[in-house]
């Protein structure tokens, strides 16, 4: 394990049932959402994770891993992640949020020290665990998260060491579409 690099995930899976097919697959400005999240990934990061169906995303590189707990929604996938990743640390995001940018994603690195296992984003009271920083320590309490169908990432986020980074889109230099997520045909 290398405990200095980073490990850039992301996470492709899911249903996409609002959405009516595949998001990671659907082309948002002349390419793939998919695509587009392993690009904003790359500068940051020296290695990359899909963390989906090979058969699928497989097109993208070998870098495809299968979820190991299908079904378990992206707590399953962040722990599947862990368990691959050459690195301690992770810079993950879903795959449907194209706003977010490389100041978003130094912060967040930045602020992953010794004292958290976990850095995410909050705004106007909500927060972004996909769009988070992590360190493989946090991998037990996810899994026994996910061993006990405790599936809601702010509860396993309880359950390690969390600091938040507060953030105001379209205040302080931030786009206002920073966590844009695109669910349905109506958001492209």
């Amino acid at each position: 394990m290398n405990r200095s690099g980073w490990t850039g995930v992301v996470l492709a899976g899911g249903r996409s049932s609002r959405m009516g097919r595949d998001k990671a697959l659907v082309e948002w400005e002349g390419r793939s959402l998919l695509d587009r999240a392993l690009d904003k990934l790359d500068p940051h990061v020296r290695e990359v994770l899909v963390i989906g169906e090979p058969e699928k995303y497989g097109h993208v590189g070998p870098f495809v891993i299968a979820d190991e707990w299908p079904g378990k929604g992206p707590l399953g996938g962040l722990a599947t992640a862990m368990r691959y990743a050459s690195n301690d640390r992770l810079l993950v995001i879903a795959c449907d949020l194209p706003g977010l940018n490389d100041r978003l994603f130094e912060m967040l690195k930045g602020q992953l020290g010794k004292a958290t296992e976990a850095v995410v984003p909050r705004h106007d009271g909500l927060i972004e665990p996909l769009a988070a920083a992590y360190h493989r320590n946090a991998q037990p309490a996810f899994r026994r998260c996910v061993e006990l169908d405790v599936l809601k990432m702010s509860d396993a986020l309880g359950q390690v060491r969390t600091s938040y980074l507060e953030v105001v889109p379209g205040s302080d230099g931030w786009p206002a579409d920073l966590f844009r997520n695109i669910n349905r045909p109506g958001d492209l």
